[in-house]
């Protein structure tokens, strides 16, 4: 198995709101979905060991451009992220391949 773990802090003070953070980092043991494609309600489920979230639509209210937005904001940073990921992994093989040799 890989060495990924999730893991949520909540904290808060008296007369404050609660603060809740949730971290992932991902191993083979993740999984990520799109639940309710085609439907009305749609959603990114993500789930490791005993953390998860999902992320959707706001319901039974009539979308606008700022639900859009947002959604489009979560697609390119995924793929910025992708991209980060995919760099830094060419790096690894890279130095992996000049240590081998």
């Amino acid at each position: 198995m890989g060495g990924g773990y999730s893991y949520t802090v909540i904290t808060g003070q008296t007369g404050e709101e609660m603060n809740v953070r949730t971290s992932f980092y991902l191993d083979e043991t993740a999984w990520i979905r799109l639940c309710g494609a085609g439907k009305d309600q749609v959603f990114l489920a993500i789930d490791h060991g005993e953390v998860s979230v999902t992320i959707g639509l706001r319901m039974d209210v009539r979308l606008t451009d700022t639900d859009i937005t947002l959604i489009r904001q979560l697609a390119d940073q995924s793929a910025a992220l992708l991209a980060e990921v995919e760099r830094i992994h060419a790096e690894q093989q890279a130095d992996r391949a000049e240590t081998a040799a």
